[in-house]
């Protein structure tokens, strides 16, 4: 099992996936930052407006934002409590991690099943917004994109930890890599 998570985790479907979080995160980012310039340049200095604007922002904040979360929890910099686990020993530790590890797989994947009759149903129906009537499965898309993402990383994790808690020799190098 060992051997299978690093292969996995040493893939080109996982760099992929790593490289487009990256890519789509500087571009989103960098994207909204621009727009707002303008935004703010077109209001405040020229007393004229970009109509629908914000619309725009939004779609790409949903993106920067789900892109984002999921990143967080590949690298595991997403926020967390972790006063009590510095206060148990290494093996309890260790179990406390394989069981929020396990919970938050569980959560992301029922929050991945809501995110697909989400936008099922936004494809279905297709609601737009009202400004420039822009499909609102665009940004609800990133929702479980994000959710998707978070669900894989979250078993990866969780079997990193429950590998780590029964055999704490051979699974150190999985948690690291």
């Amino acid at each position: 099992m060992v051997k299978l998570l690093e292969r996995f985790k040493g893939s080109l479907v996982w760099k992929a996936l790593i490289r487009f979080q990256e890519t789509l995160l500087v571009l989103t980012s960098l994207f909204v930052v621009l727009i707002m310039c303008v935004e703010v340049v077109l209001r405040y200095v020229f007393h004229s407006d970009f109509f629908g604007i914000e619309e725009v922002v939004v779609v790409a904040a949903f993106w920067l934002y789900f892109i984002g979360s999921a990143y967080g929890v590949y690298d595991k910099s997403h926020v967390k409590a972790d006063i009590i686990p510095q206060l148990l020993s290494e093996r309890a530790q260790s179990r406390l991690a394989v069981v929020i590890s396990f919970v938050m797989s569980l959560l992301s994947l029922v929050f991945s099943w809501w995110a697909v009759g989400m936008v099922c149903y936004a494809i279905e129906w297709m609601p737009r917004t009202t400004g420039l009537r822009i499909p609102v499965f665009i940004s609800q898309s990133s929702i479980l994109v994000g959710y998707l993402l978070m669900s894989l990383y979250s078993i990866v994790h969780f079997l990193e930890d429950l590998l780590h808690f029964f055999l704490p020799e051979s699974a150190s190098h999985a948690r690291t890599s």
